[in-house]
C-alpha cells in the first residue's frame, strides 16, 4: 500500500500536472470504484491537490472535492494526450506502457486533451466526491501538528506494541509498515515494546527517526518495494527501496553491530528487526547514539 511519501510524490506530481485544468469527461470502468455524481464534476478547475495521510483530494473550483484512496493497488499515471496514452516505462499490471488497460477503472479527460488514468488491480481503492475531503484527522506524519510533545501524549496512554501505536491512523496519519520498521530501527527501538515504556529520551529519538526516514523517502520519490505496483504518476519508480534499513532486511547483517535481523508478525502484519540493536527492554543499549545511515 502506498504509505506517506509515496502519496506525498504523487501529489507534488500531480500539482504541476493538473492544476488549473478543466475536467471535460469522467469515464467509469468500475463503477462502485467512484462514489457520487460524477457530472457535478464536468467542466470544473482543479484548483489544488491536497494531502491528508494516506488519501489525496482535488480541490474543485465549485468548492466540491475528488478524494482519492489508492488502497493496495492503486495508480494514478498522468498523460498530456489523452488518445495516445503511451508510457516511458512499463506500468505495472497493465500489460505494457500503454493506457488505459484491464486494470483501468477511471479516467479523468481535461479540457486541453490531457487525461488522468486511475489503476486498481484489486478493487480496493476509490474516489469519492464530497463536499469536504476525505482522510484521517489525526496529524499528519511531516506537518507541524505531529511534534515530540504529541508523540509522547499517545504513547504514554497505551501499552500496545509500539509499532501498533505508530500505525494507528487515528493516531498519526501516514505511517505504514515500510517506514515504522525502518523509523524503529534508526531509533534502536524494538517493534513489540509497549508504548508506554518508552523513556523521554527514546521518544525524542523515535520522533527524530520517523521525520528523517518519511524525509529521505520523498526525497527519493517514495518506494517501489517488491512487487513494484507503485509508480509515480509519469510511470516511473521510487529509489527508496533501494535504502531500507530494517524492512524486508530478514537474514540480512545489520550493518551497525553484526547481528542478523529478524522477522516476526504483528498484527498481521510483518515486523523487522535487530536483536541487538533494537532488545525487548527500557533502556538503550549501550552502543546507541545517532547514526548517519542514509
Amino acid at each position: 500500500m502506498p504509505e506517506l511519501p509515496e502519496v506525498e510524490t504523487i501529489r507534488r506530481h500531480l500539482v504541476s500536472n493538473l492544476v488549473g485544468k478543466e475536467i471535460a469527461d469522467v469515464e467509469i470502468r468500475t463503477p462502485k470504484q467512484f462514489i457520487g455524481d460524477p457530472r457535478k464534476i464536468l467542466h470544473q478547475t482543479i484548483e489544488n491537490v491536497i494531502r491528508s495521510g494516506k488519501v489525496l483530494s482535488f480541490v474543485l473550483k465549485n468548492g466540491e472535492f475528488i478524494s482519492i484512496h489508492l488502497k493496495m493497488s492503486g495508480q494514478l499515471l498522468f498523460t498530456p494526450d489523452a488518445k495516445h496514452a503511451e508510457f516511458r516505462y512499463p506500468i505495472p499490471l497493465a500489460d505494457g506502457a500503454t493506457l488505459p488497460a484491464k486494470t483501468t477503472r477511471v479516467i479523468l479527460t481535461f479540457s486541453d486533451g490531457s487525461a488522468l488514468f486511475f489503476n486498481d488491480m484489486r478493487k480496493f481503492g476509490w474516489l469519492k466526491l464530497s463536499s469536504r475531503p476525505e482522510g484521517p484527522t489525526s496529524p499528519d506524519a511531516i506537518s507541524n501538528n505531529f511534534t515530540p510533545t504529541y508523540l509522547s501524549t499517545v504513547t504514554r496512554k497505551t501499552k500496545k506494541a509500539i509499532k501498533m501505536v505508530l500505525t494507528d491512523q487515528d493516531l498519526i496519519a501516514g505511517i505504514g509498515n515500510i517506514y515504522v520498521n525502518d523509523a524503529l530501527y534508526l531509533a534502536y527501538i524494538n517493534p513489540i515494546r509497549p508504548a508506554n515504556s518508552l523513556s523521554d529520551q527514546e521518544i525524542e529519538k523515535l520522533y527524530i527517526a520517523i521525520k528523517t526516514v518519511l524525509e529521505k523517502s520523498i526525497e527519493l520519490k517514495g518506494s517501489s518495494a517488491k512487487d513494484e505496483l507503485y509508480v509515480l504518476p509519469d510511470s516511473s519508480k521510487g529509489g527508496y527501496q533501494n535504502h531500507f534499513l530494517a524492512y524486508h532486511q530478514h537474514g540480512k547483517k545489520c550493518s551497525r553491530c553484526g547481528d542478523t535481523f529478524v522477522r516476526i508478525v504483528q498484527g498481521g502484519r510483518s515486523s523487522f528487526y535487530c536483536p541487538t540493536c533494537q532488545p525487548i527492554r527500557t533502556e538503550l543499549p549501550p552502543s546507541a547514539k545517532d547514526p548517519t545511515l542514509f
